[in-house]
């Protein structure tokens, strides 16, 4: 049901009982809870997202530090009208977020690799990019014993100089405040674990996978242009359950795995963050420490940082042209290398 109040007329009261907010501007995003504005404090502009109580958990949110986390520079909470929201107040997306740019340039035909004859979306030098920065913010929720439950391309902001931040914590856990199990909080078609669809409290360990197998997700993706699974009701008209999604899950890596157009080593880490089984996808150390992650690091690096802010069509051509080359080099490396393999 939406809420009977105007969201502006909740941000301009927010306004008027906070000094240091000068004035809310144009519209960035509105969902189904909340709407997120351009606001002015001082002479910087930020983002403000205005949430329903019910549905914003930012337990600890502000305290996170790194440089692949957004920077929450305040938060508020007050009543209007019977209702409590959230005020999250912070770092400016430059480019919106993933999801967005990478329909961009789809639409663009800046990422699609038309030389190829297998299609895909973009190259995996550049998916290393992209993929060692949200490994970088999950370094820091790994260290807190924090889960974020709803890591997806949408989730993802870019700011200046093309890096990439985890965003909107709604969903945050505290590992460490546990008694028992925990039951997943959340979560995005597409992106959730099978796990999520049987509905009953997992531990801590199991807790920790669930954003493993949404950066797995969101690798396909950015990868593919499109969602892992397609979720669908049965002929009864009920939702999928853990079943039918383990089924799912399988038949696609299956694909995936028997495509000889693939790089093995990116199946093979793709496969180990979205295995059905969630005590044998990765560990966080071995994505952090991934043969596959960490292919070309320097390359890739030298260029994103030879080119300016505003300049994302041309970087991302360059990366491009640079895919053909370094991947070559990647494929002549991979063959003396011996393959981690899971089985089905």
């Amino acid at each position: 049901m939406k809420p009977k109040n105007n969201y502006m007329n909740i941000f301009n009261y927010f306004k008027e009982t906070d000094s240091d907010i000068i004035e809310f501007n144009k519209l960035l995003g509105a969902g189904a809870f909340g709407e997120v504005r351009e606001v002015k404090m001082g002479s910087k502009t930020y983002a403000a997202k205005l949430v329903r109580k019910e549905k914003s958990d930012n337990i600890e949110a502000d305290h996170l530090r790194g440089s692949n986390i957004i920077k929450i520079v305040k938060m508020a909470e007050k009543e209007f009208e019977g209702q409590s929201y959230d005020l999250i107040i912070m770092e400016k997306a430059v480019l919106r977020d993933l999801g967005t740019l990478i329909r961009f340039l789809i639409g663009r035909n800046l990422l699609k690799l038309n030389n190829s004859p297998f299609t895909y979306i973009i190259g995996d030098n550049i998916l290393r990019y992209f993929s060692r920065q949200i490994i970088s913010g999950l370094e820091v929720l790994e260290r807190s014993e924090l889960v974020h439950f709803d890591i997806k391309p949408e989730n993802i902001l870019i700011v200046s100089g093309f890096i990439l931040k985890i965003s909107d914590f709604s969903f945050l856990r505290n590992l460490n405040s546990l008694k028992k199990g925990i039951k997943i909080p959340g979560g995005t078609s597409g992106y959730v674990s099978p796990e999520y669809y049987h509905k009953k409290e997992i531990n801590s360990d199991v807790a920790k996978k669930q954003d493993y197998f949404a950066l797995g997700a969101t690798i396909y993706y950015l990868k593919f242009g499109k969602r892992l699974l397609n979720y669908k009701r049965d002929p009864n008209n009920n939702f999928i359950n853990e079943l039918n999604v383990i089924d799912l899950l399988q038949k696609e890596i299956s694909l995936i795995k028997a495509n000889k157009l693939l790089d093995k080593d990116f199946v093979d880490f793709l496969w180990g963050l979205l295995y059905y089984l969630p005590e044998k996808r990765f560990s966080f150390d071995e994505i952090y420490r991934n043969t596959w992650v960490n292919e070309n690091r320097k390359e890739v690096t030298d260029i994103i940082n030879s080119f300016l802010e505003g300049e994302e069509d041309k970087l991302m051509r360059e990366l491009i042209k640079s895919d053909y080359i370094l991947e070559k080099k990647a494929q002549i490396k991979s063959n003396a290398r011996p393959k981690f393999k899971f089985v089905l």
